[in-house]
């Protein structure tokens, strides 16, 4: 299941401390389902809860929300489309002082294409990446590579190809 590891990767970019303090982060996958009907193709779906224990936080929320927005964005758009307008849930579990456990708990599909050789001898395996979806946050200029909090640049690329535009509200 590749969107855990690739949720992972995001949100230690957006969240340094995480990446500095790893065993304060957790992601697994609860209540897994291989879906699969008879075909002529052994591709199947994975659907799955994926869940994001953030513990110890100690900052704004709101920079969690538009890191784990964002990553949606791009690798589950169909997310922002729900009828209940709800692309994920958390729990917050406020501690002593500053800071609280955050579990979030976000429903995501992957699809894998199984192609048989043309030679008989096996499958190709792939996960195609997610449909692109129109903008869903109308003139929000942060994209997947970028992650702002209010005025703060969360998250930079290395991507030399990368572009980033500040995206700072009116007024700030």
């Amino acid at each position: 299941m590749h969107k855990l590891a690739s949720l992972r990767k995001w949100l230690t970019l957006c969240l340094p401390d995480y990446g500095k303090h790893p065993d304060l982060m957790t992601v697994y996958a609860e209540a897994v389902r291989v879906l699969s009907r008879q075909s002529r193709s052994l591709s199947f779906q994975y659907a799955y809860t994926a869940k994001v224990g953030l513990w110890d936080f100690a900052g704004d929320p709101d920079h969690v929300m538009v890191a784990v927005l964002a990553w949606i964005e791009k690798e589950q758009p169909s997310l922002l489309s729900q009828s209940d307008n709800s692309p994920f849930s958390f729990e917050p579990d406020l501690l002593d002082g500053d800071k609280s456990d955050l579990l979030l708990s976000i429903d995501l599909t992957e699809n894998v294409l199984v192609m048989p050789r043309a030679d008989g001898s096996g499958y190709d395996l792939s996960h195609p990446p997610e449909p692109d979806l129109t903008d869903h946050f109308s003139g929000v200029s942060a994209t997947f590579i970028q992650g702002f909090g209010n005025v703060e640049r969360l998250a930079e690329s290395a991507d030399p190809g990368a572009v980033l535009t500040d995206a700072v509200p009116p007024n700030a």
